[in-house]
């Protein structure tokens, strides 16, 4: 009876732990909209104006990664994602995130500035 209690145990814990792909997405849509919108207050702020951004400032996903098994114990998903907000500027900032399983959410780990413009029209 202890094994099967445990057992039971087991499952339960392990069904609640995991998450749907489609809402670990959608937290990262979520995530990714108020990153682009800090950034965009960020430039406002400092310059006085929004005059060098985009009319339109855009982000595109550049990688996205599920893991399963053993590499997903404590990150499950991984995203790589490229901001782009400044029209006159040749530069873009590159973010990349790993969702945490334990607290359920995504975690921002890097923010680097790379020169160039967006390599799709």
């Amino acid at each position: 009876m202890k094994k099967f209690l445990a057992f039971v145990f087991a499952c339960t814990c392990l069904l609640g732990c995991s998450e749907r792909t489609d809402r670990i997405e959608k937290k990262l849509e979520s995530y990714l909209q108020e990153d682009l919108k800090f950034m965009v207050a960020e430039t406002i702020h400092a310059s006085g104006n929004r005059d060098g951004l985009l009319d339109e400032p855009y982000y595109r996903v550049k990688d996205f990664r599920l893991f399963e098994g053993a590499a997903a114990e404590i990150y499950s998903a991984y995203a790589e994602v490229d901001f782009f907000i400044y029209k006159d500027i040749a530069m873009h900032e590159k973010r990349k995130y790993r969702y945490d399983v334990a607290a359920r959410h995504w975690d921002r780990y890097l923010k680097v500035l790379h020169f160039g413009k967006d390599s799709l029209p």
